[in-house]
């Protein structure tokens, strides 16, 4: 089944989706007929077709009156602001010709009781959001838990986040086969569109120092998403982040003590024997470029969820883990979701 895909948001996940929809196939993988953000069309077009991080895509980008044109694909474009005209007042009404199966929503700004709105108003059938929202049927990470999914009960799933999309996949192999009793999680993540250029007002204040200038500390949901897909580690992980002046490719560092003695030996040969059969696609164990470590911007549009750095693996008193990982946090995370949104075209809803 071709899923009938509607998308809200074109920032850079809902941009990525988009452009990553056709990137191996010019009639696109899905079928997205309708895209809405709050900006003109010819800005939408300009964007797709000129992006600062991943350059000009391998397919033609235009405009025609209110659809863009994407490679062979004629998709309309619906200017609505979410934020002036909530769901319950029906401004998304407009989209019920479309008979979507699926509307994706990547502005990060809606609830619950927004999804279940739009749902109730039959603008679609399935819900399909990036973020933890609060009181969703489903947070599925691909590669997981996707074997979870039921049509019949899940009508608003998250693709949960970037980094909950690296971590779950390692915390998954790490605890079912040998334990975790605790870790400490730190992620390095590139600038976002959230901070400040120039010193401003932020409600979180430290966001809103300028951002090309400072390593910022920060709150991070990696711990929470990772244990709404595996509920056993609640209690056991603890996060930090860091934002930093780069463009694109994060960085996770583990600090784990595990339930039980292993050896580096045993842990990576884990991560390869996953990467290598179950998690191929998804997980990569990186060793390097002839005996060199490789910098991050070396990972750009890596369509991996994460990249363990298999130097940098280290077991102290044989339960005290080190690990490394590297992400494209965009571009691997846009692959996950449209992976997700192939399990929901496997189990169409009724």
């Amino acid at each position: 089944m071709s899923l009938r895909i509607g998308i809200v948001g074109l920032g850079r996940i809902g941009g990525g989706v988009l452009r990553n929809n056709f990137l191996n196939d010019p009639a696109g993988r899905f079928d997205i007929r309708v895209i809405c953000d709050v900006m003109p069309i010819d800005h939408v077009a300009y964007l797709i077709a000129h992006d600062s991080t991943y350059g000009r895509p391998p397919f033609a980008v235009d405009h025609d009156g209110t659809d863009l044109l994407l490679g062979e694909q004629r998709i309309r474009y619906q200017r609505v602001d979410r934020r002036r005209r909530p769901p319950e007042n029906d401004s998304f009404g407009m989209l019920r010709p479309f008979d979507l199966d699926v509307l994706f929503d990547a502005t990060g700004t809606a609830a619950i009781g927004d999804f279940r709105a739009l749902l109730d108003q039959r603008v679609a059938k399935k819900i399909l959001c990036t973020w933890n929202v609060a009181g969703c049927d489903l947070s599925l990470v691909y590669g997981v838990n996707q074997d979870d999914y039921d049509p019949a009960r899940h009508h608003v799933v998250s693709a949960s986040t970037c980094t909950g999309n690296a971590m779950v996949p390692i915390c998954d192999i790490l605890d079912r086969h040998i334990g975790i009793d605790y870790a400490r999680i730190v992620t390095i993540h590139p600038e976002l569109s959230d901070q400040k250029v120039l010193d401003g007002y932020h409600p979180s204040s430290q966001l809103g120092r300028a951002c090309a200038v400072s390593i910022v500390p920060t709150a991070t949901n990696v711990a929470k998403s990772t244990e709404l897909v595996l509920p056993r580690l609640a209690g056991k992980l603890e996060a930090l982040s860091y934002r930093v002046p780069t463009a694109i490719v994060s960085v996770i560092d583990i600090a784990a003590v595990l339930a039980r003695d292993s050896t580096p030996e045993e842990v990576a040969s884990l991560l390869c024997e996953y990467s290598n059969n179950r998690l191929s696609g998804i997980l990569s164990c990186e060793y390097g470029a002839w005996g060199h470590q490789k910098a991050s911007i070396d990972y750009l549009a890596s369509p991996y969820s994460a990249i363990v750095l298999m130097k940098h693996l280290s077991l102290g008193n044989r339960r005290h883990l080190g690990l490394a990982l590297m992400h494209d946090n965009e571009f691997g995370y846009c692959c996950r979701v449209l992976d997700v949104l192939g399990v929901m075209a496997a189990n169409p809803p009724s």
